[in-house]
């Protein structure tokens, strides 16, 4: 018997399945699509549109003026996360072998008056700096697949999350909706705030072949 009670889509966790694979070059402007030109102008722009089996396939997208590493750097922080994402309140590794991790996250959200705890275990598969896919293992969710894609344009980046979800409980359609989308703007403007605070953010292994290579400049 299915529990009652409603959803979200949190990221963190990731989360944050992306189902198109984008280029990760720079796009010249004629290339740009409708919705990045929307993206460049400010908007944060969130989708869902439920299937037949009852999940939803989820999606928000926003531009950051700051460069993958730094938003990498942000949402890869997995023990820190609770402290920096909204309804998120535990997040920790149970196991890293490199790019591929075992993340365990609890979260909180609701509407109206039904407040909501789940617990996730994910397998984040990671190609830095552009896509961060994540898988469920197992929690309060019958299905959680998505991803973040980066990909870079001028001085900035534009962010995609996105994922299929299938609640493991039943609530009304109108209020799944409602959170999905509410908590999904809220991760995506909260990575943006972060990430242009941050500009200054690097990939420490970037950084340190950088240094490498102005040492060995220096030294000829």
């Amino acid at each position: 018997m299915k529990k009652r009670i409603t959803p979200v889509i949190a990221a963190r966790v990731l989360i944050p399945l992306f189902l198109a694979i984008p280029a990760f070059a720079e796009l010249p402007p004629e290339e740009l699509s409708t919705k990045q030109t929307r993206l460049l102008d400010g908007e944060t722009v969130i989708s869902l549109q439920k299937n037949d089996d009852d999940s939803f396939d989820v999606s928000g997208s926003i531009y950051i003026h700051s460069i993958p590493e730094t938003i990498w750097a942000i949402i890869t922080d997995y023990d820190n996360l609770a402290n920096t994402m909204p309804r998120l309140k535990k997040s920790r590794i149970i196991q890293d072998n490199g790019n591929i991790k075992i993340i365990e996250q609890t979260s909180k959200t609701g509407a109206l008056f039904i407040k909501i705890k789940f617990s996730t275990r994910m397998k984040i598969t990671e190609t830095f700096p552009n896509t961060l896919s994540f898988h469920l293992i197992s929690g309060d969710f019958e299905t959680f697949n998505g991803s973040w894609v980066l990909t870079p344009h001028t001085e900035g980046t534009f962010v995609n999350w996105s994922a299929r979800v299938k609640p493991d409980f039943s609530a009304p359609g109108f209020i799944i909706k409602a959170v999905q989308k509410r908590d999904l703007r809220k991760l995506l403007e909260t990575v943006k705030k972060l990430s242009e605070a941050d500009k200054a953010i690097v990939n420490p292994e970037r950084e340190h072949k950088k240094t490498a290579a102005l040492s060995k400049t220096e030294n000829r």
